[in-house]
C-alpha cells in the first residue's frame, strides 16, 4: 500500500517576484503549491492543510521567518514539518543559527542554484510520501491487528461454550434416566448413554454398532426417516417388526412418520423381550454431509401408572364432594322450608293473647327455632360456597353505613350481655367502596357475633384501617377483638376448618356447628384477601382479615373521603343516580334546556289545565305501593304497570305526561320499554320516561340515558326527590289558570 494523496508545498516570501521564480523551479514536480505573502498568511494555511515542506523568506513585514519558524514548531500537528529558509541577507554566523534555532533544517541564500533547491525538495517529497505510506500500513496492521484478536476472542468464547456445552451435555446423558442414542442413515447405533442398561437391560457395549431395531422394532424400514405420508407407508411396512417381539400396537403405526421433534408414543423392546409403553423424540443433523439421527426414549409405564391412579382418585373426590354438598343442600333445604312454618305460626301465636307459662313456651319454641334457623343458614352457605355457586359482586356502597348496620344488629345482644361494643375507623379510609358489601357483613357479624359467645363480661371492640394504596385499590385491615375466654396456642389450627369446635367434649358449654368461621375464611378469599387469629387463654382475641377494595373516584379522579375524618368531597361521587338527582335538582336549568318553572308552564299549557297522567311501572308490589301512597300525598293518583311489557301497552293505550320506570323487570326491561315507548310516542307527545332503580354504576346511568329516559330517581325513593322531579316536569294534581 502506498501513499497517493495529494503533496502541498508552502512557498512564503513578501515579495511576488520571488514566488514566481519558486513556483518556475518547483513548477513540475507534480506538488500543490500554496504561495503567501506573510507570515500571518502561511500560519492560517497551515491551520487548514497539511504540507511535506515549507519554504520560508526570512525577511517579511510584521512578522520576520524566524517568528513564523518558531509558532509552527510551537503547533504539535506541525512540529515535524520541514522548514528552509531562502534569504537575501549576509552571510553572518548569526543569521543561520537564528535560522537554526527556530526549526529549520536548512538555510539558503539567494540567488540559490534551481538545481539544488529542486533536489532538496524532492528528497523533501519523498520523505513526505514515504512516511505517510508508514503511517498508511501502520494503521492498516493495527486494523488487522484489532480484527485478529477479536476473532481470536470469539474463538475463544465460542470454544469455552462448545466445552461447556458438551460438559453439560455429557452430564446431562449420563445422569438422565432416558435412554439417548445416536445412529446413521442406516440405522446403527452409533453412541448410548448409561440409562440403557435399566431401561433395556443391556451393556453399552451390546449396542453399539447394532441396529437400532434392536431396542425400537418398528423403526425397521427406516421409518425415522420419512414424514407425512410417506411414513404412513413405512408404518403399514413396518408393522411387522412391531409384531416380532410381541402383540402389535396399533398406537405403534400411528406414531411413523412423525415430523422431527415431535413426540411419539412407541412400544420398544427389551433384552428379555418384553415391551413396555414409551415416549420417543427424534432429531436430524448433518455432519460432513452424513446424516445423524438422536433418539431419547423415555419409560412411560409409572408414568400412566400413576396417570391412571390420579384420575380415580380425583373421579373418587369429585364424586364425595358432589355427594357431600348436594347431600348438605337438600337436607339444609328440606330442614328450612317446615322451620320457616315453625317460626311463622309461633309468631302468629304471640300475637294472640296467652297465660304467662303459654307465652314463655312459646318464647322457647322461637328461640329453638331461630337457634336451629342459623345451623341452617351456615349449612346453607357452606354448600354453597363449596358447590362454587358463590360469586363476588362488584357494587358501590359506603363503609360507615355498613359498620353501623352491623353494630345495629347486636345493640339488643350489647345491652342485654352488659358487654361494651365501640368502633374506631381509620380517617384515611375512603367513605365510598365497590365490592361486595353483603358478604363483607357477614363476615363482620360472624366474627363479632363469635366475641359474643365467648365473652361473659368486658369488651368487644371493632376498628379498621387503610393498609395501604395500589391505584384505585386500597387495602383494608379489618380487626375484630375480645376480652373473652381466649383460645388455647394448640387449638388455633382447628379455628378455620368446618365442622371444627375448640371444645368438642360432651359437656361442652358454647353451642354451634362450627362452620361459622370456615364460612368467614372462604368468604375472605373468595373477596381476593386473607384472614388470621391471635388469643391468649384467659385474657380474649383478636381475629384480623384483610382485603381490597375498589375507591369510588370523585369528578377529579379522587377518592372520597371518610365521614370519619378528612376532608369530603365538594359533591357526590360522579356517575352515582343520587349524585346527578342533585346536580339536577340545583342546576337553574331542566335536561331539555328549559328553565324549570318554564317547561312546567309548558307541559301544564299542553295539558290544557288538566290533571297529570302518570303511569308507575315496576314489579314489585312494595315498591308499587310506596311510590303510589308518595304521589298520591303530592295529590297524583296513578296507574300501575307491574312489568316493560305492560307498561307499553299502557301507553299505547293513553298519553301519559309521566312514566316512573324501573330498571330491571321481567317480561320486558326498563331500558327496552322505554324506547319502544318513545319510538311509538306521537310527534310532540313523548311521554317523559323516569328511571327508578337501585344501580348506581356510571355505567347504568349511561344505559339509561342511552334509551332516552330524560331524568332518574334513586331507590330507596325520597318523598323530596319525587317532588323535586314532579314540579321540574310540571305535573301537578290540577292546573290552576293564571294570568299573564
Amino acid at each position: 500500500m502506498a501513499y497517493d494523496g495529494p503533496v502541498n508545498i508552502l512557498l512564503v516570501d513578501d515579495h511576488p517576484d520571488n514566488l514566481l521564480a519558486l513556483e518556475a523551479v518547483l513548477g513540475d514536480l507534480n506538488c500543490n503549491l500554496v504561495k503567501c505573502l506573510s507570515g500571518a498568511e502561511a500560519l492560517r494555511c497551515l491551520l487548514k492543510d497539511e504540507f511535506a515542506v515549507i519554504l520560508l523568506d526570512v525577511q517579511m513585514p510584521e512578522m520576520d521567518g524566524f517568528e513564523t519558524a518558531r509558532l509552527i514548531k510551537s503547533r504539535k500537528k506541525t512540529q515535524e514539518t520541514p522548514i528552509i529558509f531562502i534569504s537575501a541577507t549576509s552571510k553572518d554566523a548569526e543569521h543561520f543559527f537564528t535560522g537554526y534555532e527556530a526549526g529549520a533544517i536548512d538555510y539558503m541564500l539567494k540567488p540559490f542554484v534551481p538545481q539544488i533547491l529542486r533536489a532538496k525538495i524532492e528528497g523533501f517529497v519523498r520523505l513526505y510520501v514515504g512516511s505517510k505510506t508508514l503511517q498508511l500500513q501502520a494503521e492498516l496492521l493495527q486494523r488487522q491487528t484489532a480484527e485478529l484478536e477479536r476473532g481470536n476472542l470469539e474463538l475463544m468464547q465460542t470454544t469455552y461454550q462448545l466445552t461447556k456445552t458438551q460438559a453439560l451435555t455429557r452430564a446431562i446423558q449420563e445422569t438422565s434416566t432416558d435412554t439417548m442414542m445416536t445412529f446413521d442413515e442406516n440405522g446403527v447405533i452409533l453412541t448410548v448413554n448409561p440409562a440403557v442398561a435399566a431401561m433395556f437391560g443391556y451393556r453399552e457395549d451390546e449396542v453399539l454398532g447394532h441396529p437400532v431395531t434392536m431396542l425400537i422394532p418398528c423403526f425397521e424400514g427406516g421409518a425415522y426417516r420419512l414424514g407425512g405420508m410417506e411414513g404412513a407407508a413405512a408404518a403399514a411396512a413396518g408393522e411387522a417388526g412391531c409384531t416380532a417381539g410381541g402383540a402389535s400396537d396399533e398406537s405403534d403405526a400411528a406414531g411413523f412418520g412423525a415430523p422431527a421433534g415431535e413426540r411419539m408414543q412407541l412400544h420398544p423392546v427389551r433384552k428379555d423381550g418384553s415391551r413396555f409403553p414409551a415416549e420417543i423424540q427424534i432429531g436430524m443433523a448433518t455432519i460432513d454431509e452424513e446424516r445423524i439421527y438422536a433418539c431419547t426414549v423415555s419409560d412411560m409405564t409409572e408414568r400412566r401408572r400413576f396417570e391412571r391412579e390420579l384420575m380415580a382418585a380425583k373421579e373418587t373426590a369429585e364424586v364425595a364432594a358432589r355427594a357431600k354438598t348436594n347431600f348438605l343442600a337438600m337436607v339444609s333445604h328440606e330442614i328450612r322450608t317446615p322451620m320457616n312454618g315453625v317460626l311463622g305460626m309461633t309468631g302468629l301465636l304471640l300475637d294472640t293473647e296467652l297465660d304467662e307459662s303459654q307465652r314463655e313456651y312459646g318464647e322457647i319454641i322461637r328461640k329453638s327455632g331461630e337457634a336451629l334457623l342459623s345451623v341452617i343458614n351456615d349449612i346453607l352457605d357452606y354448600a354453597k360456597i363449596e358447590s362454587g355457586k358463590l360469586e363476588v359482586e362488584q357494587l358501590p356502597f359506603k363503609l360507615p353505613l355498613l359498620i353501623a348496620e352491623t353494630f345495629d344488629i347486636f345493640t339488643a345482644k350489647s345491652m342485654q350481655s352488659r358487654l361494651s361494643l365501640s368502633y374506631e375507623a381509620d380517617p384515611a379510609l375512603p367513605e365510598l367502596l365497590v365490592g361486595d358489601e353483603i358478604k363483607l357483613r357477614q363476615v363482620l357479624v360472624n366474627l363479632i357475633g363469635n366475641a359474643f359467645k365467648f365473652t361473659p363480661e368486658g369488651s368487644i371492640s371493632v376498628s379498621s384501617r387503610l393498609l395501604g394504596m395500589a391505584g384505585q385499590t386500597a387495602r383494608i385491615e379489618f380487626v375484630v377483638t375480645d376480652t373473652g375466654v381466649g383460645i388455647p396456642a394448640d387449638k388455633l389450627p382447628l379455628l378455620f376448618q368446618p365442622f371444627s369446635q375448640v371444645d368438642t367434649s360432651l359437656a361442652r358449654q358454647y353451642e354451634g356447628t362450627g362452620l361459622g368461621l370456615a364460612i368467614c375464611k372462604n368468604l375472605v378469599e373468595l373477596m381476593g384477601g386473607t384472614i388470621g387469629v391471635s388469643s391468649v387463654v384467659g385474657e380474649g382475641t383478636t381475629f384480623r382479615f384483610i382485603v381490597p377494595m375498589t375507591t369510588w373516584l370523585t369528578p377529579h379522579g379522587e377518592a372520597a373521603a371518610d365521614s370519619t375524618g378528612g376532608d369530603r368531597p365538594a359533591s357526590p361521587p360522579r356517575g352515582s343516580f343520587a349524585a346527578a338527582e342533585e346536580d339536577a335538582a340545583a342546576s337553574s336549568q331542566a335536561p331539555s334546556g328549559f328553565g324549570e318553572a318554564g317547561l312546567a308552564d309548558a307541559r301544564a299549557d299542553l295539558r290544557g289545565g288538566a290533571a297529570a297522567a302518570v303511569l308507575v311501572a315496576d314489579d314489585n308490589e312494595i315498591n308499587q305501593k310506596l311510590t303510589l301512597t308518595l304521589l298520591h300525598k303530592l295529590g297524583i293518583a296513578a296507574d300501575v304497570a307491574s312489568n316493560g311489557s305492560e307498561a307499553v301497552e299502557r301507553a299505547g293505550r293513553r298519553a301519559y305526561d309521566l312514566i316512573l320506570m324501573d330498571m330491571r323487570m321481567p317480561v320486558m326491561d326498563g331500558l327496552e320499554a322505554t324506547r319502544r315507548v318513545l319510538a311509538s310516542a306521537p310527534a310532540g307527545q313523548a311521554p317523559v320516561v323516569v328511571a327508578m332503580t337501585a344501580n348506581v354504576l356510571p355505567s347504568d346511568r349511561e344505559r339509561c340515558l342511552e334509551a332516552g329516559m330524560a331524568d332518574f330517581l334513586a331507590k330507596p325513593i325520597q318523598f323530596d326527590a319525587v317532588k323535586r322531579v314532579l314540579k321540574r316536569y310540571g305535573i301537578e294534581p290540577e292546573r290552576k289558570q293564571t294570568s299573564r
